[in-house]
């Protein structure tokens, strides 16, 4: 599965930017080119190997795999309605999404503790020369969906431990789509901005999630995770029944608005079409009418 999606990045880019190669012109005296789809390619295979380490039920490697083909047929529908879709843009853009759920694995950031529980939670740069470190402790038998409160934070602090070295990408922009994939969506007027390259990312995330066959048997590992975290009793969940019948509420109240323009972009093409008929099924499939999903 991991190999599979590393070579359906590849091949993607390719066919939708025509040309294996990206050109870099950040040194104009030294220009030079690099294989962007072959660099996604080394990171993916890095990422998703840390992400099948994952003891999550749910937040796991297929998880990442499912958004990260979605956010690439997203890409690839934009890229086809308005061409202007850019190698580096693709580049941070996919970086973001093999990323967005690594901190959820324990032990990816440099300084977790794994024999004594103890985690990063995040590092901040203060007005001291040191950046100012935050850790928690997970008591015994937690799994990493534990991690979930902090998986942001633990995230783009993986990707300045790892990928910092890489002037190709821009790691702010990485950092912030990442930012973006925080649910609930924040009410700040920030966060309510959907067709921007953060916005996509989030989009992603969710429809990847969403439009998944199999995704009405995994709320169950969903509801553990849960569970786990003491977030059923809030939300209202008394069994993984309770959450799949509230799938459809959930959908139309806390997401939908959130994907239009992602929506727009995979009606683009043919297997974009294909997700969103997939979404809509998932949505059919618990029995409660819906709004029309996209306009036709």
């Amino acid at each position: 599965m991991k190999q599979a999606c590393v070579n359906q990045l590849h091949e993607k880019y390719i066919q939708m930017l025509g040309k294996p190669l990206g050109y870099l012109s950040a040194k104009p005296e030294q220009a030079f080119q690099l294989d962007y789809g072959h660099l996604l390619s080394t990171f993916a295979a890095q990422v998703l190997d840390r992400l099948s380490a994952s003891t999550a039920l749910y937040h796991n490697v297929e998880h990442t795999i499912l958004v990260c083909l979605v956010g690439q047929e997203i890409l690839h529908g934009k890229h086809q309605l308005e061409g202007n879709v850019t190698c580096e843009d693709w580049l941070n853009f996919m970086v973001s999404l093999l990323c967005h759920d690594i901190g959820y694995v324990s032990g990816v950031c440099q300084q977790d503790d794994i024999a004594q529980r103890r985690y990063v939670r995040s590092r901040v740069q203060t007005s001291g020369l040191v950046p100012e470190t935050t850790w928690v402790t997970l008591p015994p038998g937690s799994t990493d969906a534990s991690l979930a409160p902090y998986h942001i934070e633990r995230g783009k602090l993986f990707v300045q431990e790892n990928f910092s070295h890489y002037e190709v990408l821009d790691l702010q922009a990485i950092k912030r789509n990442i930012g973006f994939t925080r649910f609930p969506v924040p009410d700040e007027p920030v966060y309510q901005v959907t067709g921007h390259y953060p916005g996509l990312t989030r989009a992603a995330d969710l429809i990847g999630q969403l439009s998944d066959p199999g995704y009405l048997q995994k709320t169950v590992a969903l509801f553990y995770e849960f569970e786990e975290l003491g977030k059923n009793q809030e939300l209202g969940y008394r069994t993984p029944e309770d959450l799949k019948l509230g799938f459809p509420k959930f959908y139309r109240t806390q997401v939908y608005s959130y994907i239009q323009p992602a929506l727009t972009y995979l009606q683009a093409t043919p297997l974009g079409q294909q997700i969103v008929e997939n979404l809509e099924a998932n949505v059919e499939a618990v029995n409660i009418k819906q709004p029309a999903l996209t306009k036709r």
